[in-house]
């Protein structure tokens, strides 16, 4: 839709301007300020794609649209009035033992819990089972995209390997369609690439409630129990260990993560 693509620049453009006027952003690892602003142009695109859909489409149903919509407005939350610390899920439990203070992290992660159970109360899985691994799916995906987010395009690189899963095991979608998806990666790609903006926790929260309801919807069960693993493998070891500490450790991750990143 013509539309579509007009807009989307202009919504990245607009929104990263009004994030700095309202000073909402965070030093990024080069000590810059930031607008985490990249969540508008994520939420926009896809509640555009939800009103005018390509073709029907089980992870653009209404039930999707509230999931993602509201995994988007809890990281906002945590975005803006958020502490740096507490950090991770242990800590912020903690501290609320502690100090009986409800943290907006912990706030968070029980808001993720409730949407992603009512999503599955309106959805019609077949068995117990594929509850459970959807639910860890749901909860588990946007709080590990929201991990990866410490560094430019770390998220962008997870989402584009998982949407070419997609591809493998799901019927190539429309032209238009790809068209869409393929617009927002790139305006994404560019103003990350640049550090002109970032997603913040409500923009990397917001790509994994997409990813997860995509994979919810339309991998099988296998599928996702394979992916499920891998969720649980890396949200156990961020408890121990830091992603970039990792990723630095090792020349062929050190290079992977570099690229795409643009030099000013």
């Amino acid at each position: 839709m013509i539309v579509f693509f007009i807009s989307v620049p202009i919504i990245a453009y607009l929104s990263m301007i009004a994030f700095k006027m309202m000073n909402l952003g965070v030093k990024n690892y080069e000590g810059k300020d930031v607008p985490y602003s990249l969540g508008v142009l994520i939420i926009y695109s896809y509640s555009f794609m939800y009103a005018f859909p390509p073709r029907l489409n089980p992870s653009l149903s209404f039930a999707s649209f509230v999931f993602v919509l509201s995994i988007w407005l809890l990281g906002l939350i945590d975005d803006v009035y958020g502490k740096p610390y507490p950090k991770g899920l242990k800590g912020h439990m903690i501290y609320f033992v502690k100090n009986h203070i409800l943290t907006t992290g912990l706030l968070k992660a029980g808001g993720t819990v409730v949407t992603a159970i009512v999503f599955l109360w309106v959805s019609e899985l077949r068995s117990y089972l594929a509850y459970f691994v959807a639910f860890l799916l749901l909860t588990g995906l946007p709080h590990v995209m929201n991990l990866f987010d410490t560094r430019p395009l770390r998220v962008w690189k997870l989402a584009i390997s998982l949407l070419a899963l997609v591809m493998v095991f799901n019927p190539l979608p429309s032209f238009r369609f790809i068209l869409m998806v393929l617009t927002v990666f790139y305006i994404w790609y560019v103003l990350e690439g640049y550090r002109k903006a970032m997603l913040g926790d409500n923009g990397a929260t917001g790509i994994g409630a997409i990813l997860a309801v995509i994979v919810v919807n339309q991998f099988s069960l296998s599928v996702q129990y394979g992916l499920l693993v891998f969720v649980l493998v890396l949200i156990l070891v961020s408890e121990k260990y830091s992603f970039s500490a990792l990723i630095e450790s090792s020349s062929f991750l050190r290079a992977i993560d570099r690229i795409g990143i643009m030099r000013k």
